[in-house]
């Protein structure tokens, strides 16, 4: 989850816990209004669902939330909350999750700027093992998709020795209904534990776009149904 957000202090650490649990007092009192709601994201799909404040012990919270929410906050440990009366979104930690009941307690408090949010492109996690290749001068780098938009793409690949610039060329990538050449820049290749990702910046044709947004359709609806799934 970390790739999805950034943290950016407000003040110290400490005050900014401080200020944090004051507003979600304030909403638990009905000083403020209670408009907050809970982000998470769930193989790249976001899960947002309104919550209630229903008591604070010290630094931690007990919050009623969606099923859903639950489920993947007991996955993801990690919760962002929203409110118009925070200065920032923030990020907490879970500490406990009660699945049956739509409970969870969240406490560490840090005011986070949420990137995930900024992306131009919904982006999907892959599941089904689909090979894609960068092809540039003197460069083939094969593996499998990690995860795709129709502005990007995350190979899974073995790279012994990375490039270190940027490079011109293609990905071939074998979706349903191709498979696809479209153009594309490498921009960079992360370590991962297993695997590198080779991060692709991707410029499809309209026949690739139209592959590409029906397989993102696809997943979304099968990603939102494991969801649902996962709970009964």
């Amino acid at each position: 989850m970390d790739d999805y957000y950034q943290l950016v202090p407000d003040a110290d650490a400490r005050e900014d816990n401080r200020q944090i649990l004051e507003t979600l007092a304030a909403i638990r009192k009905g000083t403020v209004s209670n408009d907050l709601r809970l982000l998470n994201y769930y193989q790249s799909i976001p899960v947002n669902f309104g919550a209630t404040v229903e008591s604070i012990d010290g630094d931690t919270v007990e919050l009623a939330v969606h099923q859903q929410q639950a489920v993947v906050m007991h996955l993801e440990k990690q919760t962002f909350l929203k409110s118009s009366h925070f200065p920032k979104d923030v990020l907490a930690a879970v500490s406990y999750v009660n699945i049956d009941k739509c409970v969870a307690m969240v406490t560490k408090f840090a005011y986070a700027v949420v990137r995930a949010e900024r992306r131009q492109f919904v982006r999907v996690e892959v599941k089904d093992p689909i090979e894609a290749t960068f092809s540039a001068s003197g460069v083939k780098v094969t593996g499998t998709l990690n995860d795709i938009s129709i502005g990007g793409i995350a190979i899974a690949v073995s790279v012994p020795n990375p490039p270190e610039n940027a490079l011109e060329g293609s990905v071939r990538v074998g979706l349903p209904g191709g498979p696809f050449e479209i153009p594309a820049k490498l921009l960079r290749v992360i370590p991962a534990n297993e695997k590198h990702l080779a991060i692709c910046e991707i410029r499809p044709d309209a026949r690739a776009e139209k592959g590409i947004s029906q397989y993102i359709f696809q997943r979304q609806v099968e990603i939102i149904r494991e969801l649902k799934d996962s709970i009964f």
